[in-house]
C-alpha cells in the first residue's frame, strides 16, 4: 500500500493509535519521527530530515527500508510535498480537555511547576492543534478522526484504508480519556476564548465524522471539501469524491433557498500541489454579485446533502 503519515498531536490518544498501528503493520514498517532528542525518533529521519536537507532523499531512504508508516509530532507541512496530503491522518481532541491534559503530562514527566494559567496562556500552547496542521487543507487529509469518539473513528479509519489497526488504551494517567477535567468557570471561559480558533475546528471535524459515519458503504460516501473565499464577485471552495473519480455536484442555497448547482472540476493548482486529487480538478466558483452582505449560503454534496467544511458561508462586506 502507499504509505499513511500520522500526524500525532500530543494528548490526542495517539500513543495508542500508533501501537495499534505496530501491531497491525509490524514496528518495522512504522517510522517515527518525534524529534532529534526522541530515542523513538529512527535512523533515517536522524539522517535525513535536517535543516536545509534534501527531504527527496528521505522519502527515497523511507522506502528502500520497506516503511509503510511515518508518525510523529511534526507540522503537517513538512511531508505533505512528499506523501500527499490525502495519506495523512489524525486525530483531535477537545481544545479545552487537551490542554489541561498536556499540562498535567508536562508536570508527571518534565517537573513543570507553573501554574496552570502560566501554561495555557503561552503562545506555544494556544491553538495549537490548528497550527500542526496550517499550511494544508485538513479537510482534505484522508483521516481526521475525534479522541472522545476514539472507538468509531477507528473503525472508519480501519473501513477506509482497508487495515486491522486493533483497539488499544495506552493512556495510563486518567481511567477515561471521556471524563473531563474540572475547571473553574474562569479558566475555562479564557481557554475558550484563548483557543476559539481550535475550537471551530474540532467542531467542523467532529460533523464531518458524523458524516463519514452516515454515509459509510454508500456511493458516492464521504467527500472531503471545503468553502475557501470570496474574490471578484465569487465564491471559491473544492471539493473530492472518495469513491471514484468523477467531478462532484455541489448545491448551494442562499438565506434557505435554492440558488445554483455546479461542478467540482476547476483547477486548483495549490491543491495539486498537496496531492488533493484529480490532479487539482476539484474546484468550483458561483457567482454571487447581487447578493446582500451578511446573507447566508449553504454549501452541500448535491447527492448526499453532506454540507462541506465551512458551510453555511456569510457573505463579508460589499460583493
Amino acid at each position: 500500500m502507499d504509505p499513511l503519515l500520522f500526524i500525532h498531536i500530543p494528548k490526542t490518544a495517539g500513543t495508542s493509535f500508533r501501537f495499534g498501528v505496530d501491531a497491525a503493520l509490524g514496528k518495522e514498517r512504522v517510522c517515527r519521527d518525534y524529534g532529534p532528542s526522541s530515542v523513538e525518533t529512527s535512523a533515517i529521519v536522524r539522517q535525513w530530515v535536517q535543516p536545509n536537507a534534501d527531504l527527496w532523499r528521505f522519502r527515497s531512504a523511507f522506502r528502500a527500508e520497506g516503511y509503510l508508516f511515518l508518525t510523529g509530532h511534526f507540522h503537517a507541512s513538512r511531508y505533505a510535498g512528499l506523501f500527499g496530503v490525502e495519506r495523512m491522518v489524525t486525530f483531535l481532541r477537545d481544545p479545552v480537555q487537551r490542554i489541561v491534559s498536556e499540562y498535567q503530562h508536562h508536570q508527571r514527566n518534565y517537573g513543570y511547576g507553573e501554574p496552570l494559567e502560566t501554561f495555557y496562556r503561552d503562545k506555544s500552547n494556544i491553538n495549537r492543534q490548528g497550527r500542526l496542521l496550517a499550511a494544508v487543507p485538513w479537510a482534505g487529509l484522508g483521516f481526521v478522526g475525534i479522541t472522545e469518539r476514539y472507538a468509531e473513528s477507528l473503525q472508519q479509519f480501519n473501513r477506509k484504508f482497508g487495515m486491522a489497526v486493533p483497539f488499544l488504551d495506552e493512556n495510563q494517567a486518567r481511567e477515561s480519556i471521556a471524563k473531563p477535567y474540572t475547571l473553574t468557570a474562569e479558566q475555562r471561559h479564557e481557554l475558550e476564548s484563548l483557543n476559539a480558533d481550535d475550537i471551530r475546528l474540532y467542531r467542523a471535524a467532529c460533523a464531518q465524522l458524523d458524516w463519514r459515519i452516515r454515509l459509510a458503504g454508500s456511493a458516492p460516501g464521504y467527500v472531503s471539501g471545503a468553502l475557501m473565499r470570496q474574490e471578484h464577485g465569487r465564491l471559491l471552495g473544492w471539493a473530492r469524491a472518495e469513491q471514484g473519480d468523477e467531478p462532484v455536484s455541489v448545491c448551494f442555497a442562499v438565506d434557505g433557498e435554492p440558488f445554483a448547482v455546479v461542478s467540482a472540476h476547476e483547477y486548483r493548482g495549490a491543491l495539486r500541489e498537496r496531492s488533493i486529487g484529480r490532479g487539482g480538478f476539484v474546484g468550483f466558483s458561483v457567482k454571487i454579485v447581487g447578493l446582500s452582505s451578511g446573507a447566508r449560503i449553504e454549501c452541500t454534496v448535491a447527492e448526499t446533502g453532506q454540507p462541506l467544511v465551512g458551510s453555511p458561508w456569510v457573505l463579508r462586506g460589499k460583493v
